[in-house]
């Protein structure tokens, strides 16, 4: 298993306009980074109706229209496609990452076709605390890394359940 560290922040912007009747609708921003070899993939994550609703690369909405059900809005859980972030210029991925804050879990789904990448991770989720004032510090953590990891063992159970469990799987099988 490749090593991978995402890093959320809060969205400050959340519910702002951008243009008329154009709402910011990412609660969370991130990165999303792989070691070997190096890849840098952006986040914006949104609830679920609007992450399926509002695609923006045509290869998002192709995958979106494999799915056999439309998803549903899940209290404190969040999607997010996935775009590869190189020199300045963001690309479309077959991936997607979803966020459970109930459950403290994020599962990450990276194919990647350039880069020969095609992973799949289910990761806990960990607060972060600024240690260094005035230093930008995310909001949530979530790596393979080991010295990250809490000698704890998360629960294996996840916490994608009913229907949108289904839907999940239906879009690892469409890419």
């Amino acid at each position: 298993m490749k090593e991978i560290t995402a890093r959320l922040w809060e969205n400050k912007m959340y519910g702002t306009t951008y243009g008329k009747g154009q709402y910011r609708k990412a609660i969370y921003n991130g990165t999303l980074e792989l070691n070997d070899p190096y890849a840098k993939y952006l986040l914006d994550f949104e609830e679920i109706a609007d992450w399926f609703h509002f695609t923006k690369a045509p290869l998002h909405q192709q995958m979106a229209k494999n799915l056999d059900n439309i998803p549903e809005n899940e209290s404190g859980v969040f999607m997010t496609w996935l775009y590869r972030y190189e020199q300045g210029i963001k690309t479309a991925i077959g991936g997607y990452a979803a966020l459970d804050l109930n459950k403290n879990r994020i599962l990450i789904q990276v194919d990647d076709q350039d880069l020969q990448i095609s992973e799949h991770w289910e990761l806990p989720v960990r607060n972060c605390i600024a240690r260094i004032p005035g230093k930008p510090t995310p909001a949530l953590i979530a790596t393979t890394l080991s010295e990250l990891n809490s000698p704890q063992k998360p629960a294996t159970n996840g916490g994608f359940i009913g229907r949108n469990k289904q839907l999940l799987e239906g879009l690892l099988n469409s890419v």
